[in-house]
């Protein structure tokens, strides 16, 4: 049996720091949890929006990791946060590639920055800036979820669920054809959407790539993304 190919956008990294060597770099935990599911994980590099056709072909569902914050000139605002964390090139390509994903009818599956830059691909805004949403520690969690009954999130996670968060961004303005499907019960920040009708797109505002070797509910979500999204 054919094997799902899973496309994961990389990121570009400096390593070591100051070193003047750049790698393409993707958590291994996404890939694992793709491989663990049955999937074929492929990472993509960050290329120039011309190559995404090229790219989404090659795939059979994309996943748009996480990584730096995206830059507000597509979401019509100025930058108003002290910070460099912004990478211009990756932004233009992953907006290219969710183009031609939803063009191509390719299922998308988005992590935390990803969640972020599929909503506004999709005409949503964001907030620049967010507090008390990064933990202190990469393993474990820091809040529960409060989940929308008759959803995709509901049929992996109960309500109560534990998830860890790394973000200083979050969705503001809601893309008209995502719907919310968990949040913070804290705050109300939104922690997950799907696509309206049957557009195939998931999105989650923690990194369940973090959780998935000792959780049932985000092994099941990759299962969920290689065999039903």
């Amino acid at each position: 049996m054919k094997k799902v190919i899973v496309g994961i956008t990389g990121n570009e990294k400096e390593l070591p720091p100051m070193s003047g060597l750049t790698y393409v770099a993707v958590v291994k935990d996404l890939a694992e949890g793709v491989k663990a599911a049955g999937g074929l994980p492929i990472v993509i590099p960050i290329g120039t929006p011309e190559m995404a056709k090229d790219y989404v072909q090659m795939i059979d569902k994309l996943i748009l990791s996480g990584g730096q914050h995206v830059s507000p000139q597509f979401y019509g605002e100025e930058q108003s946060v002290n910070s460099d964390d912004y990478l211009l090139e990756r932004d233009q390509f992953e907006l290219a590639l969710i183009k031609e994903a939803l063009k191509q009818e390719k299922p998308i599956f988005a992590v935390c920055r990803g969640m972020q830059l599929l909503n506004v691909a999709l005409g949503g805004s964001l907030k620049q800036d967010v507090k008390h949403h990064w933990q202190p520690q990469l393993e474990g969690t820091s809040h529960d979820l409060q989940v929308r009954p008759n959803s995709r999130v509901s049929q992996l996670f109960a309500e109560g669920s534990q998830i860890n968060s790394f973000h200083h961004q979050s969705i503001k303005d809601l893309a008209p054809v995502l719907k919310v499907t968990a949040r913070d019960p804290r705050d109300g920040t939104i922690e997950a959407v799907e696509g309206r009708g049957r557009l195939p797109i998931l999105a989650v505002q923690w990194h369940p790539e973090f959780l998935c070797r000792d959780c049932d509910s985000n092994r099941q979500l990759f299962d969920y993304l290689v065999h039903q999204l």
